[in-house]
């Protein structure tokens, strides 16, 4: 019964179709609003741990912003050095 979690975890390709420069600052000050990390690189990913209160408008955030296509997993309040581990350890649902 310990492991059980009420929140997820996102992982969001920061580049999708539709998706412009002004709406890459709107997710990233998204995620850095919930304490979230956006990876560099070829392929960025914002990453992100929501509690289940708050799954539902982050989740209409996105969707507001443009970002459809995203990555959700089990596991909520990770730490930020912790999200990209638990990410690849992580089962999706």
């Amino acid at each position: 019964m310990t492991n059980i979690n009420f929140g997820s975890t996102y992982k969001i390709p920061v580049t999708q179709w539709g998706i412009n420069n002004t709406k890459k600052v709107q997710l990233k000050n998204l995620i850095s609003a919930h304490n979230g990390l956006v990876t560099k690189g070829k392929d960025s990913y914002a990453l992100v741990s929501i509690l289940d209160k708050k799954d539902l408008s982050f989740i209409r955030r996105l969707r507001k912003i443009g970002y459809y296509s995203f990555e959700k997993y089990e596991g909520e309040k990770i730490p930020k050095d912790s999200l990209e581990l638990h990410i690849k350890n992580a089962r999706k649902f």
